[in-house]
């Protein structure tokens, strides 16, 4: 008998679990050995190693096709959007290349400024009026300066080349210590039973639920168990086949070093353990809080026929490459601008305003402002649109490996307004091929989470690899990018022709007035 389960997003649900028959036996002595497992497929593929087997190109993807009736927006190309986005990722790559260990477009670094100024010119490009940086000062900043862990067993010493800490976590004085390893699986209640931690260091297991972001060690309470019970530091293992490297968030709390490893390398440690050996783990890193720093919004606008707005964002900041996170959401933003700018203004009955705010994965900076100082601007908002994380590949778990697939993954969504706008959201991304969840956020997470209150509102936000050095454009199909694209411009266009008070969710007796 084979049972296999393919579980979607990273979130490993079960195994293959052949059946092989009685155990043989030898003489009076029984084999107890694990049967060998027959694999379906040649290789249990990893990432960055197979990238050549996993990544596809992008006429190998779905593509859906452009709905009749729906030719004004056969000018959004998801081709040319994805091509800009290796701009964007090259922002990043100088970051690392300039001898940062903590990379990408980090608010408040000369990256952040970098990114500022490209998205600047590209508005000037596209033709948007009153461009310009809006300077934000930032709270002070988590910078993990230098970091370098190490596997010791025995008289051997092996470099940890991915471990990676996670945001808000302690450093160690820049000092290196040194603890004894111990395998605490998944750290549940029952892992730790009867067992002294303290002053080891901690190896946890954890899924990535989803992404490189959260993870299940964070919200099950295992990754605060092992600190609270005194741990000198903790490894996490994140579950992702290969040697991928992630920064999660939420370290907050944590007394102990905190950091991420690979499966790779968290495997090598565990292996060790098993098999008897003298097993330390050394670390050292000097993480500060850098303050002083600024940050700014970028901002452009097509003005329109009425002093009413349609307000249409995307976040700039990203660790890492970010190719989806958020660079995917930066081009299609880009795009919505171009499309909007051919129009005659006679064509535009609300002024679109565009902003791309920084400082998203630390304090959100730039979209806090934006909902404390424009209260004016708010009320005369029709609608926000969160442009973040479109398009990427949808990825399975196979055996002890990944395998993608030639569609793009379902996002997350929500949708914050009257019932009819929600209607409107849902049968566009219908439309144009987006699949989403089968329920919406509560609340919603990415950007938008700042400033849904102030008007109605709407995102998707794919998110299967991110915070991760696996965020690459190989994995951000550029016909999802499309598709979602050509929703956003068909609810913007329906909800232009609605009033403001249609787009709203009813008002609670009592409730104050936007």
């Amino acid at each position: 008998m084979k049972r296999i389960l393919a579980v979607v997003t990273m979130m490993t649900i079960g195994a293959c679990v052949p059946c092989f028959g009685q155990a043989q036996t030898a003489g009076l002595t029984k084999d107890t050995s694990p049967p060998p497992v027959k694999k379906l497929y040649e290789d249990d593929l990893r990432l960055p190693d197979d990238a050549a087997k996993l990544f596809l190109p992008d006429e190998a993807y779905l593509r859906w096709p452009l709905p009749p009736g729906e030719e004004a927006y056969a000018n959004i190309d998801g081709l040319k959007m994805k091509q800009q986005i290796p701009d964007i990722v090259a922002i990043s790559r100088k970051s690392r290349d300039d001898g940062n260990q903590f990379w990408g477009r980090i608010a408040g670094m000369p990256s952040d400024r970098m990114i500022q100024d490209w998205i600047a010119g590209q508005f000037k490009a596209i033709g948007l009026e009153q461009v310009r940086r809006q300077e934000i000062d930032m709270s002070p900043l988590w910078y993990p300066n230098s970091w370098e862990a190490s596997l010791v067993v025995g008289d051997a010493v092996t470099p940890l080349k991915t471990t990676f800490p996670i945001t808000d976590t302690v450093g160690t004085d820049n000092k290196t210590i040194e603890a004894p390893a111990v395998w605490l699986g998944l750290g549940t209640p029952a892992d730790f039973k009867d067992r002294d931690v303290r002053g080891k260091a901690v190896i946890l297991y954890s899924n990535p639920t989803p992404g490189g972001r959260d993870h299940l060690a964070r919200w099950s309470g295992s990754m605060l168990r092992a600190n609270k019970a005194g741990a000198a530091m903790v490894l996490i293992v994140m579950d992702i086949p290969g040697n991928v490297t992630t920064e999660p968030e939420a370290g907050a709390g944590t007394t102990a070093p905190t950091l991420t490893i690979s499966m790779k390398e968290g495997t090598a440690i565990r292996e060790a353990i098993e098999a008897g050996k003298d097993v330390t783990l050394r670390l050292r890193a000097d993480i500060e809080r850098k303050s002083g720093l600024k940050t700014a919004n970028v901002w452009g606008v097509l003005p329109g026929t009425t002093d009413e707005n349609i307000l249409i964002m995307a976040h700039t900041d990203a660790m890492f490459e970010g190719a989806l996170d958020n660079a995917s959401g930066i081009v299609m933003l880009l795009q919505i601008a171009r499309h909007y700018a051919a129009l005659p203004k006679e064509q535009r009955r609300r002024t679109i305003t565009f902003v791309t705010t920084p400082d998203h994965h630390h304090g959100a900076s730039g979209i806090k402002w934006i909902n404390q100082n424009m209260r004016d601007f708010l009320d005369k908002t029709a609608l926000i649109v969160n442009c973040e994380h479109p398009s990427q590949t949808q990825t399975y778990r196979l055996g002890a490996g990944l395998m993608t697939s030639t569609e793009t993954s379902a996002r997350r969504w929500f949708v914050g307004g009257s019932e009819t706008l929600r209607r409107i959201v849902l049968s566009s991304m219908k439309e144009f091929g987006v699949a989403v969840y089968a329920r919406p956020e509560g609340r919603p997470g990415g950007e938008l989470q700042h400033i849904y209150t102030r008007a109605p509102s709407f995102h998707v936000i794919d998110h299967i690899f991110y915070h991760s050095d696996a965020d690459t454009v190989d994995l951000v199909p550029a016909w999802g990018i499309e598709a979602v694209a050509r929703s956003y411009l068909k609810i913007i266009d329906t909800a232009n022709k609605m009033e403001i008070s249609e787009l709203s969710a009813p008002k609670a007796a009592g409730a104050p007035s936007r």
